[in-house]
């Protein structure tokens, strides 16, 4: 953490100063992986490259990151749940089946006549 800060201090900041920015950036940032924290750091280089960001600007950018991943698997998971399944039969072999069972035993299948209007 006091490598990827270094970046971001002052010369003229005391140490005490640096010391209370790098223990507040790690206190805040403990509960994400060391590679989400360099990852969110890079992305606000490229979105902020001239500024000094707080901890709570990278922790919003990974939390944005979280969300949209998150929202992606969700759309993909219902887009599995909501396809229209694959027939388990197709209709040529349901006719074939039907005439079978019709041909051994014609005296369970009844067709019902059509009803024209």
């Amino acid at each position: 953490m006091r490598v990827m800060l270094s970046a971001y201090f002052d010369p003229s900041e005391s140490d005490e100063v640096k010391a209370g920015l790098l223990a507040w950036f790690c206190d805040e940032l403990q509960d994400w992986k060391h590679e989400q924290v360099v990852w969110g750091l890079r992305e606000w280089n490229r979105e902020n490259p001239r500024r000094r960001p707080t901890p709570g600007d990278i922790v919003a950018i990974l939390k944005r990151a979280r969300g949209e991943k998150f929202a992606k698997q969700y759309a993909e998971q219902l887009a599995r749940i909501n396809r229209t399944p694959e027939p388990v039969i197709t209709e040529e072999a349901r006719a074939r089946n039907a005439a079978r069972v019709a041909e051994l035993f014609p005296s369970i299948i009844k067709r019902v006549p059509e009803v024209k209007e």
